[in-house]
């Protein structure tokens, strides 16, 4: 059954389509798909959308991180961030600096 994704603004299409299009080169390879941490804004608001969407709810509300219900949970679980350099630590300690540069074919 085809389910219908409660992302909704242009930054979660592009963070969402990039992570999508990387793991079809790595399935194709037989490579395991890249899966984003929670502790990742990105990675969490995936999970988060998948666990919401189970609920009639939850199907009804739309997620993004530009406000109302998940900029909230952001701020409450530290996730938001303007600093560029506190992100770019954070995503070097996950060892995934430049990962969608990667050249997989």
């Amino acid at each position: 059954m085809w389910k219908y994704c409660n992302l909704v603004r242009i930054s979660e299409a592009i963070a969402t389509g990039s992570l999508a299009g990387h793991n079809s080169v790595r399935l194709v390879k037989g490579m395991s798909p890249l899966e984003l941490p929670v502790n990742l804004c990105i990675g969490d608001l995936i999970v988060y959308e998948h666990i919401q969407s189970k609920t009639e709810e939850g199907i009804k509300t739309r997620y993004t991180c530009a406000g109302a219900e998940y900029f909230k949970r952001m701020k409450e679980l530290n996730l938001y961030t303007t600093d560029t350099e506190v992100l770019k630590k954070k995503i070097e300690k996950m060892n995934l600096l430049g990962v969608f540069e990667e050249k997989l074919i």
